[in-house]
Protein backbone atom coordinates (compact mmCIF):
# COMPACT_ATOMS: atom_id res chain seq x y z
CA UNK A 1 0.00 0.00 0.00
CA UNK A 2 1.37 3.18 -0.83
CA UNK A 3 1.50 6.59 1.23
CA UNK A 4 -1.78 8.22 1.02
CA UNK A 5 -3.33 5.48 -0.35
CA UNK A 6 -5.85 5.40 2.92
CA UNK A 7 -6.30 9.10 3.74
CA UNK A 8 -5.36 12.45 2.24
CA UNK A 9 -1.64 13.49 2.00
CA UNK A 10 -1.04 16.24 4.33
CA UNK A 11 0.96 17.07 7.33
CA UNK A 12 2.32 14.24 9.30
CA UNK A 13 2.67 14.84 12.99
CA UNK A 14 3.44 11.33 13.83
CA UNK A 15 6.87 10.27 13.42
CA UNK A 16 7.44 6.60 13.95
CA UNK A 17 11.58 5.94 14.92
CA UNK A 18 10.80 1.59 14.36
CA UNK A 19 11.02 1.01 10.32
CA UNK A 20 8.73 -1.41 8.67
CA UNK A 21 10.44 -4.26 7.70
CA UNK A 22 8.86 -6.04 5.75
CA UNK A 23 11.20 -9.16 4.88
CA UNK A 24 11.06 -10.12 8.54
CA UNK A 25 7.39 -9.49 9.39
CA UNK A 26 5.66 -10.90 6.18
CA UNK A 27 3.74 -8.98 3.59
CA UNK A 28 0.27 -9.35 5.51
CA UNK A 29 1.96 -7.09 8.57
CA UNK A 30 3.76 -5.04 6.08
CA UNK A 31 0.61 -3.70 4.22
CA UNK A 32 -1.85 -3.88 7.57
CA UNK A 33 1.35 -1.93 9.47
CA UNK A 34 1.45 0.66 6.15
CA UNK A 35 -2.17 1.07 6.54
CA UNK A 36 -2.46 1.67 10.43
CA UNK A 37 0.42 4.80 10.37
CA UNK A 38 -1.28 6.23 7.57
CA UNK A 39 -4.67 6.42 9.93
CA UNK A 40 -2.60 7.62 12.79
CA UNK A 41 -1.65 10.57 10.42
CA UNK A 42 -5.57 11.87 11.56
CA UNK A 43 -4.66 11.98 14.97
CA UNK A 44 -2.52 15.68 14.85
CA UNK A 45 -0.39 14.52 17.98
CA UNK A 46 2.84 12.85 18.56
CA UNK A 47 2.94 8.77 18.76
CA UNK A 48 4.11 10.04 22.69
CA UNK A 49 0.80 12.04 23.01
CA UNK A 50 -1.66 9.45 21.93
CA UNK A 51 -0.23 6.56 23.74
CA UNK A 52 -1.75 8.38 26.93
CA UNK A 53 -5.19 8.51 25.28
CA UNK A 54 -5.55 4.89 25.01
CA UNK A 55 -5.26 1.62 26.56
CA UNK A 56 -1.86 1.09 25.30
CA UNK A 57 2.01 2.03 26.36
CA UNK A 58 3.97 3.97 23.60
CA UNK A 59 6.33 0.60 22.92
CA UNK A 60 2.90 -1.18 22.21
CA UNK A 61 2.02 1.24 19.67
CA UNK A 62 5.32 1.47 18.45
CA UNK A 63 5.16 -2.78 17.94
CA UNK A 64 1.58 -1.87 16.44
CA UNK A 65 2.60 0.94 13.68
CA UNK A 66 5.71 -1.26 13.06
CA UNK A 67 4.31 -4.68 12.36
CA UNK A 68 5.88 -6.96 15.09
CA UNK A 69 2.60 -7.13 16.76
CA UNK A 70 -0.65 -7.48 15.34
CA UNK A 71 -2.93 -5.02 17.14
CA UNK A 72 -6.75 -6.64 18.66
CA UNK A 73 -9.96 -5.45 16.73
CA UNK A 74 -10.80 -3.07 19.04
CA UNK A 75 -7.35 -0.53 18.58
CA UNK A 76 -8.30 -0.20 14.55
CA UNK A 77 -11.62 0.91 15.44
CA UNK A 78 -10.53 3.04 18.13
CA UNK A 79 -7.62 4.46 15.89
CA UNK A 80 -10.37 4.94 12.97
CA UNK A 81 -12.69 6.71 15.67
CA UNK A 82 -10.26 8.60 17.22
CA UNK A 83 -8.97 10.15 13.91
CA UNK A 84 -12.65 10.55 12.30
CA UNK A 85 -13.51 13.27 15.73
CA UNK A 86 -9.66 14.63 15.45
CA UNK A 87 -10.25 15.40 11.58
CA UNK A 88 -14.06 16.07 11.87
CA UNK A 89 -14.81 14.00 8.93
CA UNK A 90 -15.50 10.00 8.72
CA UNK A 91 -13.19 8.05 7.36
CA UNK A 92 -14.26 6.50 3.80
CA UNK A 93 -16.20 2.93 3.95
CA UNK A 94 -14.08 2.10 1.43
CA UNK A 95 -11.06 2.61 3.63
CA UNK A 96 -12.54 1.49 6.62
CA UNK A 97 -13.31 -1.74 4.57
CA UNK A 98 -9.82 -1.72 3.67
CA UNK A 99 -7.81 -1.56 6.99
CA UNK A 100 -10.27 -3.84 8.61
CA UNK A 101 -9.73 -6.62 5.64
CA UNK A 102 -6.04 -6.35 6.16
CA UNK A 103 -6.32 -6.41 9.71
CA UNK A 104 -8.09 -9.35 9.71
CA UNK A 105 -6.06 -11.20 6.60
CA UNK A 106 -2.71 -10.63 9.27
CA UNK A 107 -4.63 -11.35 12.56
CA UNK A 108 -5.56 -14.85 10.11
CA UNK A 109 -1.93 -15.77 9.21
CA UNK A 110 -0.13 -14.68 12.83
CA UNK A 111 -3.25 -16.79 14.94
CA UNK A 112 -5.72 -18.39 13.18
CA UNK A 113 -7.82 -19.29 16.16
CA UNK A 114 -7.66 -15.94 17.24
CA UNK A 115 -8.92 -14.98 13.23
CA UNK A 116 -11.93 -17.18 13.52
CA UNK A 117 -13.02 -16.13 17.01
CA UNK A 118 -13.06 -12.63 15.60
CA UNK A 119 -14.43 -13.91 12.22
CA UNK A 120 -17.52 -14.43 14.33
CA UNK A 121 -17.15 -11.61 16.20
CA UNK A 122 -17.87 -9.55 12.23
CA UNK A 123 -20.53 -11.82 11.46
CA UNK A 124 -22.30 -11.30 14.82
CA UNK A 125 -22.02 -7.46 14.57
CA UNK A 126 -23.35 -7.41 11.16
CA UNK A 127 -26.29 -9.39 12.18
CA UNK A 128 -26.77 -7.37 15.50
CA UNK A 129 -27.19 -4.08 13.04
CA UNK A 130 -29.57 -5.45 10.68
CA UNK A 131 -31.59 -6.82 13.47
CA UNK A 132 -31.46 -3.62 15.13
CA UNK A 133 -32.24 -1.93 11.82
CA UNK A 134 -34.93 -4.24 10.86
CA UNK A 135 -36.30 -3.77 14.53
CA UNK A 136 -36.63 -0.12 13.76
CA UNK A 137 -37.91 -0.61 10.49
CA UNK A 138 -41.01 -2.65 12.20
CA UNK A 139 -41.56 -0.10 15.08
CA UNK A 140 -42.10 2.45 12.26
CA UNK A 141 -43.95 0.39 10.56
CA UNK A 142 -46.57 -0.38 13.20
CA UNK A 143 -46.17 3.15 13.98
CA UNK A 144 -47.78 4.00 10.69
CA UNK A 145 -50.14 1.09 10.73
CA UNK A 146 -51.79 2.58 13.71
CA UNK A 147 -51.67 6.66 12.78
CA UNK A 148 -53.95 4.68 9.22
CA UNK A 149 -55.92 2.79 12.00
CA UNK A 150 -56.75 6.18 13.66
CA UNK A 151 -57.02 8.09 10.52
CA UNK A 152 -59.51 5.63 9.22
CA UNK A 153 -61.93 5.10 12.24
CA UNK A 154 -61.76 9.56 12.38
CA UNK A 155 -63.09 9.34 8.55
CA UNK A 156 -65.55 6.71 9.36
CA UNK A 157 -66.97 8.14 12.15
CA UNK A 158 -67.40 11.81 10.09
CA UNK A 159 -68.90 9.16 7.49
CA UNK A 160 -71.23 8.16 10.05
CA UNK A 161 -72.17 11.79 10.88
CA UNK A 162 -73.18 12.90 7.61
CA UNK A 163 -74.92 9.76 6.83
CA UNK A 164 -77.02 10.66 10.16
CA UNK A 165 -77.19 14.75 9.54
CA UNK A 166 -78.51 13.55 5.75
CA UNK A 167 -81.17 11.38 6.60
CA UNK A 168 -82.64 13.66 9.65
CA UNK A 169 -82.59 17.17 7.02
CA UNK A 170 -83.47 15.29 3.90
CA UNK A 171 -86.49 16.95 3.72
CA UNK A 172 -86.18 20.28 5.57
CA UNK A 173 -82.70 21.09 3.67
CA UNK A 174 -82.82 19.77 0.25
CA UNK A 175 -81.09 22.73 -1.18
CA UNK A 176 -78.27 21.61 1.21
CA UNK A 177 -78.59 17.66 -0.10
CA UNK A 178 -76.37 17.76 -2.84
CA UNK A 179 -73.55 19.62 -0.72
CA UNK A 180 -73.52 16.93 1.66
CA UNK A 181 -73.41 14.03 -0.86
CA UNK A 182 -70.80 15.68 -2.26
CA UNK A 183 -68.89 15.86 0.48
CA UNK A 184 -70.04 12.15 1.37
CA UNK A 185 -68.46 11.39 -1.93
CA UNK A 186 -65.33 12.72 -1.20
CA UNK A 187 -64.67 11.26 2.31
CA UNK A 188 -65.58 7.87 1.36
CA UNK A 189 -63.45 8.24 -1.38
CA UNK A 190 -60.26 9.03 1.23
CA UNK A 191 -61.62 6.76 3.27
CA UNK A 192 -61.20 4.02 0.13
CA UNK A 193 -57.60 5.00 -0.53
CA UNK A 194 -57.01 4.62 3.32
CA UNK A 195 -57.76 1.47 3.18
CA UNK A 196 -56.19 0.51 0.32
CA UNK A 197 -52.44 2.23 2.06
CA UNK A 198 -53.79 0.59 5.00
CA UNK A 199 -53.48 -2.89 3.61
CA UNK A 200 -50.27 -2.03 1.76
CA UNK A 201 -48.73 -0.81 4.79
CA UNK A 202 -49.79 -4.01 6.88
CA UNK A 203 -48.12 -6.46 3.83
CA UNK A 204 -45.24 -4.23 4.30
CA UNK A 205 -45.17 -4.55 8.51
CA UNK A 206 -45.46 -8.41 7.90
CA UNK A 207 -42.39 -8.42 5.78
CA UNK A 208 -40.18 -6.27 7.86
CA UNK A 209 -41.26 -8.43 10.91
CA UNK A 210 -40.34 -11.76 9.19
CA UNK A 211 -37.27 -9.75 7.87
CA UNK A 212 -36.78 -8.85 12.00
CA UNK A 213 -37.17 -12.37 13.02
CA UNK A 214 -35.07 -14.09 10.62
CA UNK A 215 -32.33 -11.34 11.25
CA UNK A 216 -32.85 -12.03 15.19
CA UNK A 217 -32.58 -16.26 14.54
CA UNK A 218 -28.99 -15.25 12.39
CA UNK A 219 -27.94 -13.83 15.67
CA UNK A 220 -29.03 -16.54 17.82
CA UNK A 221 -26.80 -18.94 15.89
CA UNK A 222 -23.57 -16.46 15.27
CA UNK A 223 -23.96 -16.13 19.80
CA UNK A 224 -23.89 -19.70 19.49
CA UNK A 225 -21.14 -20.37 17.51
CA UNK A 226 -19.21 -17.36 19.16
CA UNK A 227 -19.87 -19.39 22.41
CA UNK A 228 -18.93 -22.63 21.33
CA UNK A 229 -15.87 -21.71 20.14
CA UNK A 230 -14.58 -19.05 22.94
CA UNK A 231 -15.16 -22.22 25.20
CA UNK A 232 -12.91 -24.24 23.24
CA UNK A 233 -10.48 -21.17 23.07
CA UNK A 234 -10.86 -21.31 26.98
CA UNK A 235 -10.04 -25.15 26.79
CA UNK A 236 -6.96 -25.02 24.66
CA UNK A 237 -6.09 -21.50 27.11
CA UNK A 238 -6.85 -24.34 30.20
CA UNK A 239 -4.85 -26.97 28.71
CA UNK A 240 -1.87 -25.06 27.83
CA UNK A 241 -1.82 -24.08 31.74
CA UNK A 242 -1.97 -27.41 33.03
CA UNK A 243 0.52 -28.87 30.94
CA UNK A 244 3.38 -27.31 33.12
CA UNK A 245 6.05 -30.40 31.97
CA UNK A 246 6.40 -28.87 28.80
CA UNK A 247 8.47 -26.50 30.48
CA UNK A 248 12.12 -26.57 29.01
CA UNK A 249 15.43 -25.73 30.49
CA UNK A 250 16.84 -24.13 27.27
CA UNK A 251 16.64 -20.43 27.60
CA UNK A 252 17.70 -17.29 29.90
CA UNK A 253 15.31 -14.66 31.56
CA UNK A 254 15.89 -10.96 32.00
CA UNK A 255 13.35 -8.72 34.28
CA UNK A 256 13.10 -5.06 34.65
CA UNK A 257 11.71 -4.06 38.23
CA UNK A 258 10.45 -0.43 37.98
CA UNK A 259 7.21 1.31 37.89
CA UNK A 260 4.26 -0.08 35.40
CA UNK A 261 6.43 -3.39 35.76
CA UNK A 262 7.47 -4.94 32.23
CA UNK A 263 9.31 -8.92 31.87
CA UNK A 264 11.21 -10.51 29.09
CA UNK A 265 11.25 -14.38 29.93
CA UNK A 266 13.00 -16.92 28.02
CA UNK A 267 12.07 -20.56 29.43
CA UNK A 268 14.08 -21.61 32.55
CA UNK A 269 13.16 -22.84 35.75
CA UNK A 270 15.27 -19.39 37.09
CA UNK A 271 12.74 -17.38 34.81
CA UNK A 272 9.56 -18.83 37.06
CA UNK A 273 11.41 -17.89 40.09
CA UNK A 274 12.46 -14.54 39.05
CA UNK A 275 8.93 -13.70 38.20
CA UNK A 276 7.48 -14.90 41.08
CA UNK A 277 10.05 -12.38 43.27
CA UNK A 278 9.02 -9.73 40.72
CA UNK A 279 5.22 -10.17 41.72
CA UNK A 280 6.24 -10.59 45.47
CA UNK A 281 7.59 -7.46 45.33
CA UNK A 282 4.37 -5.83 44.01
CA UNK A 283 1.90 -4.28 46.30
CA UNK A 284 -1.42 -5.91 46.33
CA UNK A 285 -4.34 -4.05 44.69
CA UNK A 286 -7.76 -4.28 45.73
CA UNK A 287 -9.79 -6.14 42.61
CA UNK A 288 -12.04 -2.86 41.85
CA UNK A 289 -13.37 -1.46 39.09
CA UNK A 290 -11.55 1.76 39.85
CA UNK A 291 -8.29 0.13 40.05
CA UNK A 292 -8.67 -2.11 36.97
CA UNK A 293 -9.43 1.28 34.86
CA UNK A 294 -5.48 2.28 36.08
CA UNK A 295 -3.86 -0.94 34.37
CA UNK A 296 -3.05 -0.76 30.84
CA UNK A 297 -4.72 -2.57 28.33
CA UNK A 298 -1.36 -5.19 27.39
CA UNK A 299 -0.68 -8.89 28.07
CA UNK A 300 0.60 -10.33 31.41
CA UNK A 301 0.14 -12.12 34.10
CA UNK A 302 -1.09 -11.69 37.15
CA UNK A 303 -2.01 -13.31 40.71
CA UNK A 304 -5.19 -13.55 42.42
CA UNK A 305 -4.83 -13.07 46.52
CA UNK A 306 -7.97 -13.54 49.57
CA UNK A 307 -7.44 -11.79 52.43
CA UNK A 308 -8.99 -9.15 54.91
CA UNK A 309 -7.01 -5.51 54.67
CA UNK A 310 -5.03 -5.86 57.81
CA UNK A 311 -4.56 -9.47 57.20
CA UNK A 312 -2.09 -12.06 55.76
CA UNK A 313 -3.31 -12.23 51.89
CA UNK A 314 -3.14 -16.13 50.45
CA UNK A 315 -2.07 -16.63 47.12
CA UNK A 316 -5.17 -18.18 45.01
CA UNK A 317 -4.75 -18.24 41.44
CA UNK A 318 -1.73 -17.46 39.24
CA UNK A 319 -2.91 -16.51 35.18
CA UNK A 320 -2.11 -14.66 31.82
CA UNK A 321 -3.73 -12.20 29.63
CA UNK A 322 -2.95 -12.78 26.23
CA UNK A 323 -4.24 -9.57 24.97
CA UNK A 324 -5.15 -7.16 27.96
CA UNK A 325 -4.75 -7.38 31.48
CA UNK A 326 -7.46 -5.28 32.79
CA UNK A 327 -9.93 -7.43 30.63
CA UNK A 328 -9.02 -10.76 32.28
CA UNK A 329 -8.89 -9.27 36.03
CA UNK A 330 -11.83 -7.89 35.16
CA UNK A 331 -13.44 -10.91 34.04
CA UNK A 332 -11.89 -12.49 37.60
CA UNK A 333 -13.84 -10.20 39.82
CA UNK A 334 -17.39 -10.96 37.99
CA UNK A 335 -16.36 -14.50 38.16
CA UNK A 336 -16.33 -14.05 42.15
CA UNK A 337 -18.83 -11.06 42.14
CA UNK A 338 -22.19 -12.31 42.96
CA UNK A 339 -20.76 -15.65 45.06
CA UNK A 340 -21.74 -17.24 48.74
CA UNK A 341 -18.98 -17.54 50.92
CA UNK A 342 -16.22 -15.28 49.40
CA UNK A 343 -16.20 -11.78 49.06
CA UNK A 344 -14.27 -8.97 46.88
CA UNK A 345 -13.78 -6.83 49.79
CA UNK A 346 -10.97 -9.92 50.59
CA UNK A 347 -9.54 -9.96 47.15
CA UNK A 348 -6.25 -8.36 45.85
CA UNK A 349 -4.06 -8.22 42.81
CA UNK A 350 -0.39 -8.18 41.35
CA UNK A 351 0.20 -8.18 38.07
CA UNK A 352 3.53 -7.68 35.53
CA UNK A 353 3.54 -6.78 31.73
CA UNK A 354 4.49 -9.23 29.54
CA UNK A 355 3.92 -8.42 25.68
CA UNK A 356 4.98 -11.91 24.07
CA UNK A 357 2.92 -14.95 25.61
CA UNK A 358 3.78 -16.63 22.04
CA UNK A 359 6.28 -18.32 23.23
CA UNK A 360 6.62 -18.93 26.55
CA UNK A 361 3.98 -19.98 29.72
CA UNK A 362 4.99 -17.16 32.27
CA UNK A 363 2.12 -18.53 34.71
CA UNK A 364 3.01 -22.10 34.43
CA UNK A 365 6.73 -20.81 35.20
CA UNK A 366 5.54 -19.04 38.65
CA UNK A 367 3.00 -21.91 39.44
CA UNK A 368 5.56 -24.46 38.66
CA UNK A 369 7.93 -22.62 41.02
CA UNK A 370 5.54 -21.76 43.77
CA UNK A 371 4.29 -25.66 44.19
CA UNK A 372 7.19 -27.48 43.96
CA UNK A 373 10.43 -24.93 45.35
CA UNK A 374 7.93 -23.09 47.75
CA UNK A 375 4.99 -25.80 48.14
CA UNK A 376 2.44 -22.84 47.74
CA UNK A 377 -1.22 -24.54 46.87
CA UNK A 378 -2.74 -22.38 44.33
CA UNK A 379 -6.34 -23.45 45.21
CA UNK A 380 -7.99 -22.28 42.18
CA UNK A 381 -5.70 -23.35 39.42
CA UNK A 382 -7.10 -26.05 37.61
CA UNK A 383 -10.38 -26.12 39.48
CA UNK A 384 -12.73 -24.40 37.37
CA UNK A 385 -11.76 -20.54 38.21
CA UNK A 386 -10.63 -19.26 35.00
CA UNK A 387 -13.29 -21.47 32.83
CA UNK A 388 -16.47 -19.57 30.71
CA UNK A 389 -19.85 -20.94 30.62
CA UNK A 390 -19.04 -24.44 29.56
CA UNK A 391 -21.98 -24.66 27.42
CA UNK A 392 -24.44 -26.79 26.29
CA UNK A 393 -22.60 -30.02 26.28
CA UNK A 394 -21.12 -29.67 29.74
CA UNK A 395 -24.42 -28.76 31.55
CA UNK A 396 -24.68 -32.52 32.92
CA UNK A 397 -21.11 -33.25 34.24
CA UNK A 398 -20.85 -33.36 37.87
CA UNK A 399 -18.73 -30.94 39.65
CA UNK A 400 -16.01 -32.47 42.48
CA UNK A 401 -16.15 -31.02 45.66
CA UNK A 402 -12.99 -28.40 45.30
CA UNK A 403 -14.20 -27.38 41.73
CA UNK A 404 -14.89 -23.38 41.96
CA UNK A 405 -18.45 -23.23 41.33
CA UNK A 406 -18.65 -25.78 44.16
CA UNK A 407 -17.20 -23.91 47.24
CA UNK A 408 -18.60 -20.52 45.57
CA UNK A 409 -22.07 -21.43 44.09
CA UNK A 410 -23.89 -18.53 42.82
CA UNK A 411 -26.08 -16.26 45.02
CA UNK A 412 -29.33 -16.02 43.85
CA UNK A 413 -30.13 -13.62 46.59
CA UNK A 414 -28.01 -10.90 44.38
CA UNK A 415 -29.19 -7.47 44.10
CA UNK A 416 -29.94 -6.75 40.14
CA UNK A 417 -30.96 -3.41 41.35
CA UNK A 418 -31.83 -1.84 44.63
CA UNK A 419 -34.87 0.50 43.37
CA UNK A 420 -36.22 1.68 39.96
CA UNK A 421 -39.14 2.44 38.21
CA UNK A 422 -42.13 -0.05 37.02
CA UNK A 423 -41.43 -1.31 33.28
CA UNK A 424 -43.31 -3.74 30.61
CA UNK A 425 -40.98 -5.84 29.03
CA UNK A 426 -41.78 -8.78 26.72
CA UNK A 427 -40.02 -11.83 28.29
CA UNK A 428 -37.17 -12.25 25.76
CA UNK A 429 -36.37 -8.60 26.55
CA UNK A 430 -36.13 -9.02 30.10
CA UNK A 431 -34.22 -11.92 29.52
CA UNK A 432 -31.59 -10.23 28.03
CA UNK A 433 -31.58 -7.85 30.53
CA UNK A 434 -30.64 -10.38 33.07
CA UNK A 435 -27.94 -11.17 30.92
CA UNK A 436 -26.40 -8.26 30.92
CA UNK A 437 -26.92 -6.90 34.25
CA UNK A 438 -26.37 -10.67 36.41
CA UNK A 439 -22.46 -10.92 37.33
CA UNK A 440 -22.75 -14.79 36.65
CA UNK A 441 -23.35 -16.49 33.23
CA UNK A 442 -27.13 -16.89 31.98
CA UNK A 443 -27.70 -18.47 29.28
CA UNK A 444 -31.33 -18.82 27.61
CA UNK A 445 -33.31 -19.60 23.84
CA UNK A 446 -35.97 -17.84 23.78
CA UNK A 447 -37.91 -17.74 20.52
CA UNK A 448 -37.57 -14.55 18.24
CA UNK A 449 -41.57 -14.17 18.15
CA UNK A 450 -41.56 -14.00 22.65
CA UNK A 451 -39.45 -10.42 21.33
CA UNK A 452 -43.12 -9.16 20.21
CA UNK A 453 -44.96 -9.92 23.35
CA UNK A 454 -45.15 -7.69 25.57
CA UNK A 455 -47.05 -9.00 28.44
CA UNK A 456 -44.25 -9.00 31.61
CA UNK A 457 -44.62 -6.25 34.22
CA UNK A 458 -41.16 -5.97 36.26
CA UNK A 459 -42.52 -3.90 38.91
CA UNK A 460 -41.17 -1.02 40.96
CA UNK A 461 -38.25 -1.06 43.60
CA UNK A 462 -35.78 -3.42 44.19
CA UNK A 463 -35.30 -6.81 41.93
CA UNK A 464 -32.96 -9.92 42.75
CA UNK A 465 -31.62 -12.70 40.65
CA UNK A 466 -34.20 -14.70 42.73
CA UNK A 467 -37.37 -12.57 42.04
CA UNK A 468 -36.07 -11.98 38.29
CA UNK A 469 -36.16 -15.50 37.73
CA UNK A 470 -39.65 -16.27 39.28
CA UNK A 471 -41.05 -13.28 37.18
CA UNK A 472 -39.39 -14.72 34.17
CA UNK A 473 -40.98 -17.86 34.93
CA UNK A 474 -43.99 -17.64 35.43
CA UNK A 475 -44.52 -15.39 32.62
CA UNK A 476 -43.05 -18.27 30.32
CA UNK A 477 -45.38 -20.75 31.53
CA UNK A 478 -45.04 -24.56 32.42
CA UNK A 479 -43.18 -25.50 29.65
CA UNK A 480 -39.87 -23.25 30.42
CA UNK A 481 -37.62 -23.98 33.07
CA UNK A 482 -35.22 -21.83 34.55
CA UNK A 483 -32.54 -23.78 36.36
CA UNK A 484 -29.84 -22.25 38.65
CA UNK A 485 -26.90 -24.59 38.59
CA UNK A 486 -23.95 -23.47 41.11
CA UNK A 487 -21.89 -21.82 38.41
CA UNK A 488 -24.55 -20.10 36.29
CA UNK A 489 -28.32 -20.20 35.46
CA UNK A 490 -29.78 -21.61 32.01
CA UNK A 491 -33.41 -21.31 30.32
CA UNK A 492 -34.63 -23.39 28.08
CA UNK A 493 -37.89 -25.12 27.18
CA UNK A 494 -37.85 -28.71 29.01
CA UNK A 495 -38.01 -30.35 32.33
CA UNK A 496 -34.53 -31.46 32.77
CA UNK A 497 -32.75 -32.47 36.43
CA UNK A 498 -28.91 -31.47 36.31
CA UNK A 499 -27.12 -32.66 39.01
CA UNK A 500 -25.07 -29.65 39.84
CA UNK A 501 -28.60 -27.38 40.33
CA UNK A 502 -29.57 -25.29 43.06
CA UNK A 503 -33.04 -24.29 42.21
CA UNK A 504 -35.75 -25.12 39.47
CA UNK A 505 -38.51 -22.04 38.28
CA UNK A 506 -41.18 -23.49 36.10
CA UNK A 507 -44.02 -21.67 35.81
CA UNK A 508 -45.76 -20.46 39.61
CA UNK A 509 -43.62 -23.52 40.77
CA UNK A 510 -39.86 -23.24 42.72
CA UNK A 511 -37.63 -26.08 43.65
CA UNK A 512 -34.85 -26.14 45.54
CA UNK A 513 -33.12 -28.91 44.45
Amino acid sequence: MTQGELVPRGSRTMVFQKDIDGTQIGPDRYALALALRELAQRLGVTLSRYSVRVPWDRSTLSRYFSGALVPPAEFVEQLIDDGNRETGTELTPDAQDTVRKLHRTALRVTSPHSADLQDLRDKLSEADRESRHLHQEARLLREMVRSAHEHLDEQQARLRQLEQAGAATRLVHRAELDQRTADFDSLRAERDELQEALIRLTAKLAEAERRAREAEERCIGLEQQLDTAEAQAEERDAEAEADVDTVTNTATAEATISPGISVHLGITREAGARLARTLDEQVPLPLTEARLRKVLGRPGIYQLLRGGPSQPKERMYVGKADRSLPQRLDFARLRILGRKYISLDDMYFRYVYEDDLSAVAPENLVIKHLQEERGVSLLWNHNGFSNNDPGRRRDQAQLQPQHFDAAHPIDLDWSLRHDGHQQWLSPRDFATYLKAELPFAFRQKLEPALAEEVSLEVPRGPLSADTAFRLLARNLGESWQVSALKGYVILYKEHTEYPNAIRYYRGENVTDA
